[in-house]
């Protein structure tokens, strides 16, 4: 995945992201995703700045937060954020092929979803 502000960043959506998210957060992975839509702008930043991090080691969270500041409107984080939390659960997938994977499993074990 990559975001574009000044230029485009790659984003890591791997198992290593998600513990990393976990461990900052000091919540599940799922919980974090459920408190998203509540979150302040500067913690929605936050995470993805973690992924962000994890593909671009010498970005300091000042610096994307600066950037994101001067590059993405409101709607454009959090499409972003969607797509983000989208990524880490399904990596390498598109949303048509998360749908026919899901349908192949028993009820009750579908996405979780972003706010």
């Amino acid at each position: 995945m990559h975001i574009k502000l000044d230029k485009e960043y790659e984003v890591k959506v791997t198992l290593g992201t998600i513990r990393d998210i976990e461990r900052i957060f000091d919540k599940s992975f799922f919980d974090v995703i459920n408190m998203v839509a509540t979150m302040k702008i500067e913690e929605q930043i936050k995470l993805l700045y973690i992924g962000v991090k994890k593909a671009n080691p010498d970005m300091t969270e000042k610096s994307f937060s600066d950037l994101c500041d001067d590059n993405l409107g409101l709607a454009e984080l959090i499409e972003t954020l969607e797509k983000y939390l989208f990524a880490l659960q399904f990596p390498g997938l598109t949303e048509a092929e998360v749908e026919e994977k899901l349908a192949k499993k028993p009820s009750g074990t579908g996405k979780a979803k972003a706010g």
